[in-house]
């Protein structure tokens, strides 16, 4: 059995909201660099350059809100997620982005990213009427929200 620490996702969620940034790349570059220095990735450009060759293949919002942005990356052991939220929302081609959701992938397993991607869909359908509320909770909230709904 792989070691579960090993294995699952690394999971950080932003305490403060985004800064004011121009656009949604500007977003995606800084969230990509943070989660991929936060993860000791040798090469931090190389998850901003695939998060952002991705988002300009087709923008990845999602609905209600949600934006899902990633890179998948070579050789890439563990999945890295970064949460982040936005009261006014980030404008993202086809919405207005209020949760951000980065993902940084191993490139060898699609099922994994493809597992991620189904549980944050659900997560969001399950929020419904309470994402507004989720806004402005207190980070831990936050955090524990995402913990249970990715596996």
């Amino acid at each position: 059995m792989a070691d579960d620490s090993q294995t699952a996702p690394f999971i950080f969620v932003r305490e403060a909201e985004l800064p004011e940034l121009p656009d949604r790349d500007a977003v995606v570059s800084l969230m990509a660099g943070e989660l991929a220095a936060m993860m000791g990735l040798p090469d931090a450009q190389a998850a901003v350059s695939a998060a952002l060759e991705r988002e300009h293949l087709e923008p990845t919002f999602v609905s209600q809100g949600l934006s899902v942005p990633h890179g998948r990356i070579p050789g890439l052991q563990r999945p890295g997620v970064y949460a982040a939220r936005s009261a006014e929302g980030i404008d993202w081609d086809l919405g207005r982005a209020n949760f951000i959701i980065l993902l940084l992938v191993p490139e060898e397993r699609p099922e994994v990213h493809l597992g991620l991607l189904r549980d944050l869909m659900r997560w969001r359908f399950r929020l419904g009427e309470n994402a507004p509320a989720l806004l402005s909770a207190p980070v831990a909230d936050y955090l524990q929200s995402l913990q249970e709904a990715i596996h």
